[in-house]
């Protein structure tokens, strides 16, 4: 499945995101802005939906850092980035996003998300009228092939208006001179 990742939030009142952080969870290590490895990383799990997240500290290397004031609030002793359990692969697909190839790779993407659009929302992909798997494929087929008959049909008109168009374009450029 080829798509984008969203972008990561900007909620840190102008100081360093998460983004800023090269973090590598499956070593549980993490280097801040100012080159510094994190000295300690915690696993949490909530415990009601199960979701996995790890919590990087730099604890001592705050105190003295340059880049203290754009990387900790004032009322911090020292920094901590909590990222999810996939944040190694999420910081890789933003990476990849940024490439041409990828945006090549979109553009076919884009290209159907307006023919899935008008098929759910004007021809009811969504809901099955059948039971069925096979029944519910042929319904499928059914739809698309009645979105392919109405736009051929949408543009033999077309092709209709714009001969008429041009018929009648030499007649009256004719009675103007």
């Amino acid at each position: 499945m080829i798509g984008p990742a969203l972008a990561a939030p900007e909620n840190n009142e102008g100081r360093f995101t998460a983004e800023r952080f090269q973090v590598n969870v499956e070593q549980r290590t993490a280097i801040c802005p100012a080159g510094k490895l994190n000295t300690q990383c915690s696993r949490l799990v909530e415990q009601q939906t199960g979701k996995v997240s790890f919590r990087f500290e730099w604890s001592t290397h705050c105190l003295d850092c340059p880049l203290r004031t754009e990387c900790v609030a004032p009322k911090q002793k020292h920094r901590t980035v909590v990222v999810g359990e996939h944040h190694t692969l999420l910081q890789a697909r933003r990476r990849e996003q940024q490439t041409e190839a990828f945006q090549q790779r979109m553009k076919q993407r884009n290209g159907i998300e307006g023919t899935q659009s008008e098929l759910v929302r004007g021809h009811g992909l969504r809901h099955a009228r059948y039971r069925g798997l096979v029944k519910v494929r042929l319904q499928n087929y059914f739809i698309g092939a009645a979105c392919n008959v109405k736009r051929w049909l949408r543009r033999e008109a077309w092709k209709i208006q714009q001969a008429a168009l041009q018929e009648t374009a030499p007649v009256v450029a004719a009675t103007a001179s």
